[in-house]
């Protein structure tokens, strides 16, 4: 019996330690490489193209990328901030506002790492949810996989396999269980393990070399998707997947469309524009 309880715990350990693994040896973090002011307009919608908003990322500094989202035809904003650790690749604190067109931003989520440890926690209204990451680096799909964007372009090899971990919130227990003055609660973020990126080829995507990957993996339940690599810059030029990375949606797909040189003032001003016009939007609503 002792000799079975002890089998038992060596098992549980190892598990415990194949959870905690890494691909950083894919990357090399070198701020030259780094998008820096630069923005990228995407579209965002399900597979088939309905529910459209659209998504501008910019990267004014190496390891930094605001998302501002615009849905409705400009009525409704949201905007997250991000910062990613040079050594993990992976997002270590991060901001999420809407009703940016009320005039007044609205706090819905903020996350943060803690110092040397692979574990992240996101904090809505007074509960904090914590959640240990098992694969560095580690990215938020919710997010767009806007983090993953940022890292791309310290890819040793464009043309190799690469893995990351996905963390995401768990929106079953945020629509059942959820409590907003609940404190600590466990389950509210979630790993759900690891994504892998296969090469296939180099394509051309609508007159744009690419670098074409195969998307699968524990997190996406090993579903596969694809997603398309700017052969130039680096950056994300198409994902598709059938899993969505919010409940309001189906299915994902995320298309550029556009890109240019912004830098901080611009950026700035163009938010501004885009709260303006959504709140002159509204009013005539």
């Amino acid at each position: 019996m002792l000799r079975k309880l002890m089998l038992m715990s060596l098992l549980a350990a190892g598990t415990a330690l194949a959870q905690d693994t890494d691909s950083l040896s894919s990357f090399q973090y070198q701020a030259a490489k780094a998008p820096v002011n630069k923005v990228v307009h995407y579209v965002k919608s399900n597979l088939d193209g309905t529910k459209r908003l659209v998504l501008s990322l910019h990267f004014g500094a190496p390891l930094q990328v605001e998302a501002l989202k615009v849905e409705a035809d400009g009525r409704y904003l949201a905007l997250v901030q991000a910062q990613l650790d040079p050594k993990t690749l992976t997002e270590s604190s991060l901001r999420s506002f809407n009703r940016l067109e009320r005039g007044k931003p609205a706090l819905q989520m903020s996350l943060a790492s803690d110092p040397g440890q692979r574990r992240l926690v996101a904090s809505v209204g007074k509960a904090q949810m914590p959640v240990k990451v098992g694969h560095l680096p580690a990215h938020i799909y919710n997010f767009d996989l806007s983090g993953l964007n940022a890292t791309l372009p310290y890819l040793k090899n464009p043309r190799a396999d690469f893995d990351v971990g996905i963390v995401d919130p768990d929106f079953e227990f945020l629509r059942t269980q959820f409590k907003p003055d609940g404190g600590v609660q466990e389950g509210g973020f979630v790993d759900k393990g690891k994504a892998t990126f296969r090469y296939l080829k180099d394509e051309v995507l609508d007159d744009i070399p690419t670098h074409r990957f195969e998307v699968g993996g524990p997190a996406f339940g090993n579903v596969k998707g694809t997603l398309w690599i700017n052969a130039k810059d680096l950056l994300i030029e198409r994902f598709e997947h059938a899993q969505p990375d919010n409940p309001d949606w189906k299915s994902f797909k995320l298309e550029r469309i556009s890109e240019q040189k912004m830098g901080k003032a611009a950026w700035e001003g163009f938010k501004a524009a885009s709260i303006k016009r959504a709140a002159g939007l509204l009013e005539a609503d």
